[in-house]
């Protein structure tokens, strides 16, 4: 079976993190990548480095569930779906974490025109040791790249 073929992108990602009693802090990160749809899901494949940490990362979402899955330096494994509870872990220098996240809202828009350009927002709740952390809004636009 052939793979479906792959396009680039541009990407940005705001992240805007809210912990209990303090401002909120709001990250932006641009990147290149690439784009890739199968069945019903999306594919976004771009590069991550946060504080001297490179991580290759993968977004897979539709209408219904996603997930955020990290390689390299830290390993993260984030599943969402709307409106429940789901388990993923977090692995850094210090080992590994068991992480849950509940799915507060999650949006997901396509051009109209046919390109591979759109957006995907997610809010969800980190909880850690069955309390949450903080509340994390993510809102990554990406538009048709060029190879």
């Amino acid at each position: 079976m052939a793979q479906p073929p792959t396009a680039p992108i541009k990407l940005k990602l705001i992240t805007t993190i809210t912990h209990k009693d303090q401002q909120p802090e709001t990250i932006e990160l641009w990147s290149t990548g690439t784009i890739m749809r199968k069945r019903d899901q999306v594919y976004l494949q771009y590069e991550e480095v946060l504080e001297d940490k490179k991580m290759k990362t993968t977004l897979r979402f539709g209408n219904t569930d996603a997930i955020i899955m990290r390689n390299g330096d830290i390993k993260m494994r984030l599943p969402f779906v709307l409106q429940s509870l789901q388990r993923g872990h977090y692995e850094a220098a210090f080992g590994s974490m068991p992480i849950v996240t509940f799915t507060n809202k999650m949006v997901f828009e396509e051009a109209e025109d046919g390109s591979n350009s759109g957006q995907f927002m997610i809010n969800y709740d980190l909880i850690i040791d069955e309390e949450t952390v903080g509340n994390y809004a993510l809102q990554f636009t990406y538009t048709e790249g060029t190879k």
